[in-house]
């Protein structure tokens, strides 16, 4: 017997106190109180040990084995049945009360059989993470799935490599708490593999120095293979190779070309069959040292004319790109210290290279300088998107007074046609419910908005309406779904019935479809309302095969042609015609920016020449606008901030000489340019950090080494550092200093790939702030289950956890998984709820005990109740045969007439019960206190009996009766 909880037990004290209050005290129920005493002491008893939780201890010969499936990629997929076939055997010889359960395991552990004494095995059905071995979070697993009653013992299924996972602890856990670890080794047949062991590159380059790239290769068998060498993204080398059984070393001369960050990385590709494709690459890092780089983005080279030889001739590497040229990885965008749109619009930019131009600047501490123009900003469709995020202004105007009421109607093509998914995965008709939402979050309060869509007629999906209740608006439009044919003209002719009586200002038509339809009148109509109305039309086409009348109703229209060839521009598009459809966010006459805040980019420069034009935004709360636009709106024409690592800077109007033709010809343009680029890429950069990664089992450490420029070290920083894996997500975490100028930071990565790291803080030196920064780069690479060295089954270990905790190896005989041959467990059972229900029981037999006397003619009344009579005595005993002879001759006595004595009795009687009833019917009346005059009583109705005598005749008549028989 035990107790889960003994402090409890200090309640058998109360014992003695019970006894002592209910000692019998009286000799006439001596019985009864000790009987209720003995009640007492046990219901304090039994509630005492069901509170102290008692436990009561069996011996059990039960077995309990939980099998431990290696599902790695170095076990392979094709030796799955054979350990499900070694499991099946086993189960073969297991005992009536023994039970059996599974765990699978690769990285993680997964339960794939509960523990029961079924006997069936069914495929496995789990999904672990096969890139690596964690045979130590398996046997933890196990562990917690064991019962108390049996025996317990693990029967590990696999090659004993782990690659991840304390082994020897969890090994250590299970001989503590009396598990028995045994293993049956699993082997991968051995393959012709080739695995890259090795790429080297200096950590630092010059710019423009020669160094060399180191390359490794093991082959098993000779084989020809193709070796592509690649520089962020780009290949720059790709050849050839006869590899040779063994391992093969080449070396490629290359040279710094430019500076920034690169990431190397080489794929071999063997001729022959190979065991893991896995092993067949990686990647290493390595910095260019030299001028700022930037990359230059603009739709056409007149956007750019200006602004590049104005860089260069400040001594700025400048690489020029279009949109659909701009790198989407980070790797890429890392080798710039800078990234300039100029007049670039969000149509143009999928949202992928926003992502990653988001990233880039908050998690890799990168510079972007936004430049304005007619295509930029909100007229670019910029609203509600990453970059939107990213620069210091909002895309919409706060002051809603200066925008007109605005009435748009979207026409929405709603076709079977509109069902099909684009290379995204989305149905096009998601992409324009989408796109309709985002649209109407951009108008105001004051305009209104409707939906028309159509097939073979048109419907009003969305009456036209105020935008006050945004979400009954958009819910309407959630109900939008495909099908049918296409009538462009059942829409349009609904939409001209009603638009042309709304009394807004401006009012315009949004037409989305992907053609297919009748032409007839199209053009007529939208130019109809164009004339007579002032109703703006623009056409959103899917796909590069639009109908060419398409153009001419937009051209007829007086508003825009889009062709949507990649179908996830269509949101941004619907924005831009949003904004657009205003006519208030490009304001275009001459104004002299007026300077409202210092800053680094205005150094030197006292004033600004006039603009001609720029488009109207609203500064974020926390970004600090150097230059405003004219009166009375103010808004910011150039604005900066700190957006995580990085900084961005907005510049709304443009650098050519369309709203910018006084700058260009400016003496301070080169500076101006130059010195806004650099704000982005200078400030706050710093040598002083030295940063590498180590990778200590799953964990990667960070490890910053911060010294200042006289090489003493740097206490008490504030570090951070931001880590972006290969699939762009990123987090921020801060370094703890762990010793004199080191800090420390742990993160798990989960994908193999490269790894950017932005780490920032500030120092005090010498009673002055110094910011410090620095971005590299790490690879993860290729996990140690597909390397050569590591193959095979490793016997040693899987030896060492077996004589750890008692095992051994149980190739020969599937058997012995459940031989019973380990000490028997014994079993506890609770016990506290029975003894709860005892004490319960036996309450109201003690208060029955202590309150209730039960006599003899109880006991015969139970019986008759229970068994429907009395039993017959034999015969009357001598007293009670005498009692009845008296009863029976006082009767006779009674009966007989000439008795003297009976009739001298009866007339007596007679006589006092005439007499009693005369006093009671003649007595007085009631008399004044006064004069004690007899007071008058109303008359009552006299009672009568049943036969309308009165009451005192009805007593009368009775008593002569009654002395008659007597």
């Amino acid at each position: 017997m035990s107790f889960t909880t003994p402090l409890a037990l200090v309640l058998l004290l109360v014992i003695p106190l019970v006894m002592y209050i209910g000692w019998p005290r009286y000799a006439y129920r001596r019985r009864r109180d000790i009987a209720s005493l003995v009640l007492r002491v046990l219901i304090v008893l039994l509630v005492t040990l069901a509170l102290a939780g008692t436990q009561i201890s069996r011996a059990a010969d039960k077995l309990a084995v939980i099998f431990l499936v290696d599902v790695s990629d170095s076990v392979g997929a094709e030796l799955r049945e054979n350990q499900l076939d070694y499991i099946r055997e086993s189960l073969g010889t297991m005992g009536p009360d023994d039970v059996w359960g599974m765990v699978v395991f690769g990285a993680n552990p997964i339960q794939e059989h509960p523990l029961n004494a079924v006997r069936e095995v069914s495929p496995i059905r789990s999904s672990p993470v096969t890139g690596h071995t964690n045979i130590a979070d398996a046997i933890r697993l196990a562990l917690a799935l064991f019962p108390d009653d049996a025996a317990r013992r693990m029967v590990l299924l696999g090659d004993g490599r782990p690659t991840i996972g304390d082994t020897e602890a969890a090994a250590q856990l299970a001989a503590a708490t009396g598990v028995e670890i045994s293993y049956v080794p699993f082997t991968r047949e051995p393959g012709p593999e080739v695995q890259v062991t090795d790429l080297r590159v200096p950590g630092t380059i010059t710019e423009n120095q020669p160094f060399d790239l180191g390359l490794t290769i093991e082959a098993e068998e000779a084989t020809t293979a193709t070796v592509t060498i690649l520089a962020s993204g780009e290949i720059i080398q790709r050849q050839s190779v006869n590899l040779r059984a063994g391992t093969n070393s080449y070396t490629l001369p290359l040279s710094g070309t430019s500076a920034g960050f690169k990431d190397f990385r080489v794929q071999v590709d063997p001729a022959s069959s190979d065991g893991f494709y896995q092993n067949n690459q990686l990647s290493a890092f390595s910095q260019v040292i030299g001028p700022p780089r930037v990359l230059l983005v603009g739709v056409s080279p007149s956007e750019t004319q200006y602004l590049v030889p104005a860089l260069e001739e400040a001594g700025v590497q400048v690489d020029t790109a279009t949109p659909g040229e701009l790198p989407i990885g980070l790797a890429p965008l890392a080798q710039y210290n800078s990234i300039i749109l100029a007049n670039v619009p969000a149509t143009q930019l999928s949202t992928r290279r926003m992502e990653t131009l988001d990233a880039y600047v908050r998690d890799l501490g990168g510079g972007l300088l936004m430049i304005g123009g007619p295509n930029s900003f909100g007229p670019g469709g910029y609203f509600q998107t990453p970059l939107e995020e990213t620069l210091p202004v909002n895309m919409q105007i706060r002051d809603q007074q200066r925008l007109p009421q605005l009435t748009i109607v979207y026409v929405i093509d709603r076709s079977g046609s509109m069902a099909q998914a684009g290379p995204s995965g989305v149905a096009n008709m998601e992409l324009a419910k989408e796109a309709i939402i985002r649209s109407i979050d951009f108008l105001q309060p004051t305009d209104r908005a409707g939906l028309v869509s159509f097939d073979t007629v048109g419907y009003w999906i969305a009456e036209l309406q105020p935008v006050f209740d945004r979400l009954a608006l958009q819910r309407q439009i959630a109900t939008l779904r495909a099908s049918g044919g296409t009538d462009i003209l059942a829409g349009m002719q609904l939409v001209a019935r009603d638009i042309v009586n709304d009394p807004s200002e401006r009012k315009h038509i949004i037409l989305l479809t992907d053609g297919g339809a009748n032409p007839t009148n199209l053009v007529e109509l939208t130019r109809r309302l164009r004339d007579e109305h002032e109703v703006t039309t623009s056409v959103i086409a899917i796909g590069a095969g639009a109908a060419s009348f398409l153009q001419d109703m937009a051209t007829a229209g007086n508003g825009n042609y889009h062709i949507a060839n990649t179908i996830e521009s269509i949101p941004n598009i619907f924005t831009l015609e949003t904004v657009l459809a205003t006519r208030s966010y490009i304001l275009e006459e001459p104004f002299v920016p007026a300077l409202s805040a210092t800053s680094p980019i205005m150094n030197g420069i006292n004033s600004a020449p006039s603009l001609l034009g720029y488009v109207a935004t609203s500064a974020k709360q926390t970004a600090q606008v150097v230059l405003r636009g004219p009166e009375p709106f103010s808004d910011p024409v150039l604005a900066q901030w700190q957006y995580g690592l990085g900084r961005a800077v907005a510049f709304t109007s443009d650098a050519t000489a369309r709203w910018g033709a006084n700058w260009v010809t400016w003496d301070d343009f080169t500076r101006f340019w130059s010195q806004a680029v650099r704000w982005t890429i200078t400030e706050g950069t710093s040598n002083n950090l030295e940063t590498r990664i180590l990778m200590e089992g799953e964990q990667a450490r960070v490890v910053v080494d911060a010294r200042d420029d006289a090489g003493s070290f740097l206490n008490g920083l504030e570090l951070r550092t931001s880590v972006v894996n290969p699939l762009l997500e990123s987090r921020t975490l801060p370094l703890r200093q762990v010793a004199p100028g080191r800090y420390e930071a742990l993160f798990t990565p989960e994908h193999e790939g490269a790894y950017f790291l932005g780490v920032s803080g500030q120092a005090l030196v010498n009673g002055a702030p110094l910011n410090v920064s620095q971005t590299t780069g790490w690879v993860m690479s290729y996990s140690a289950e597909y390397d050569i060295q590591q193959r095979g089954a490793d016997l040693n270990l899987l030896a060492d956890i077996a004589n750890l905790t008692g095992g051994r190896d149980l190739t020969e005989d599937p058997a012995l998984a459940f031989e019973h041959n380990l000490t028997a467990r014994s079993a506890r059972t609770t016990i506290w709820p029975w003894l709860m229900l005892a004490a319960m029981l036996l309450l109201p037999l003690d208060v029955a005990v202590r309150r209730l006397i039960i006599t003899r003619s109880d006991v015969q009344r139970l019986r008759m109740a229970l068994f429907g009579r009395l039993p017959t005595p034999e015969g009357p005993s001598e007293r009670l045969s005498g009692l009845l002879g008296a009863k029976e001759r006082g009767r006779q006595r009674a009966e007989d007439p000439g008795s003297a004595a009976v009739s001298t009795v009866g007339a007596l009687r007679s006589q006092r019960e005439r007499a009693r009833a005369e006093r009671e019917v003649q007595a007085p009346l009631p008399t004044n206190s006064e004069n004690d005059q007899p007071r008058y009583v109303p008359p009552t109705q006299p009672a009568t009996h049943e036969d309308g005598a009165t009451v005192a005749g009805a007593l009368l008549k009775k008593r002569r009766d009654r002395s008659e028989r007597g």
